[in-house]
């Protein structure tokens, strides 16, 4: 057998045990609720599963860019740079977990005001930002963390605060059942294969 499909296999098993991992144990991680009108957006004091610090969160349906996921997505830069945090029920001490989210940068809008940044028990995980283009462009980041038991997920808008900020849709924390080496080296077969798959960070 060649060696391209011993490792296509192996990303098959791979991603066959990280999908049966469990359910997502993010409340509302793609911000279908409260339902938005299509092609309206509301501004937020609170939401579900959600609880929000600063200005509000915008929730918009197929208004400045459609989401990644189902109808509507987020942004945290509503009047002006705000957070959206939730604590993380049912998690286990010592178990790793995969965390992701999308990403698309404002329409028309720089790096510069773009940016959101994901926190783990108050442990900066990532930032990100980039420049927008004419539509939404989505990229989905993964990251590795560890159960404490007791453990709050927090997204923060970042740069400019000027009511044009990044956005985010598609939030999932799930059980990895699978040794966190294994599962790095998932990437470096992907990269080998010619595919592209985001770098992933542990975060205690």
């Amino acid at each position: 057998m060649k060696i391209k499909s011993v490792l296509a296999l192996t990303l098959f098993a791979l991603s066959t045990q990280v999908n049966a991992a469990g359910m997502n144990l993010v409340v509302n991680g793609s911000f279908e609720n409260p339902d938005v009108p299509a092609g309206s957006y509301n501004i937020y004091d609170t939401i579900q599963g959600w609880t929000t610090a600063g200005a509000g969160v915008e929730i918009r349906d197929n208004v400045v860019g459609t989401a990644y996921e189902g109808d509507q997505f987020a942004e945290l830069d509503s009047n002006s740079n705000s957070s959206i945090f939730q604590n993380i029920a049912n998690t286990v001490s010592g178990q790793s977990y995969l965390l992701s989210f999308a990403f698309s940068p404002r329409i028309g809008q720089s790096s510069l005001t773009n940016g959101i940044s994901a926190f783990w028990n108050g442990v900066l995980v990532d930032s990100v930002t980039a420049n927008g283009g004419s539509s939404n462009n989505w990229t989905m980041f993964q990251y590795l963390v560890t159960g404490t038991g007791t453990d709050t997920l927090q997204f923060s808008a970042i740069g400019d605060s000027d009511s044009l900020g990044g956005n985010l849709d598609s939030v999932s924390v799930s059980a990895v059942p699978l040794p966190a080496a294994a599962f790095l080296f998932a990437p470096a077969l992907l990269g080998f294969m010619g595919l592209r798959r985001k770098a992933k960070n542990t975060i205690a």
